[in-house]
């Protein structure tokens, strides 16, 4: 394999696709989070929070339209099938940001090095498949966007992530005599 050459451009759609900037970097590299990423990942939370708010509520609404018209129905079972199925999705969401949030509150950084190639699976979901796309160092595995997926050049990288969630949140090129 041909050596890795380290061009700008590479810097620039890695940071593109990743959502970081220098002076991001830049703390990463102190072993801590900035504070565009951290305003960035508490946005990303919002949202999530939101998702759980509507699940909660759709949940609700199902229940109260199965007290509504009789428990002993066969509409009132599907509508309680559907409550458990919304609180279901609520508790998967809710679940997933307790981990994020405690990075977000400890706001360290972690780092490994390495050579890092891009690999993808295909996830079943339901009746579908979704692409899981993922960067691999040694025998670490971090899950990336489509879009980090694409723009890796397997090539030995240092990697920003947050200790719990692992989400990858910078990361650059390293020759192999070091940056």
């Amino acid at each position: 394999m041909p050596e890795y050459v380290d061009l700008p451009i590479y810097h620039e759609e890695l940071a593109s696709a990743l959502g970081f900037t220098a002076s991001d970097l830049d703390a990463n590299r102190g072993g801590r989070l900035s504070a565009d990423q951290r305003s960035a990942l508490l946005r990303f939370e919002a949202r999530r929070m939101v998702g759980i708010a509507l699940s909660l509520l759709i949940a609700g609404g199902f229940l109260a339209a199965a007290f509504a018209i009789g428990i002993t129905t066969g509409l009132s079972v599907r509508f309680l099938v559907l409550a458990a199925l919304a609180a279901f999705v609520a508790a998967l969401l809710g679940f997933s940001s307790l981990k994020l949030w405690a990075d977000i509150r400890a706001g360290k950084v972690s780092s490994v090095e390495g050579f890092v190639n891009p690999g993808m699976e295909t996830k079943h979901v339901g009746r579908s498949t979704a692409p899981d796309f993922y960067w691999d160092l040694g025998d670490q595995r971090f899950h990336v966007p489509g879009k980090a997926y694409g723009v890796l050049t397997p090539a030995p990288h240092r990697l920003y992530f947050l200790p719990l969630t692992r989400r990858i949140v910078a990361a650059e090129p390293i020759s192999s005599h070091g940056t």
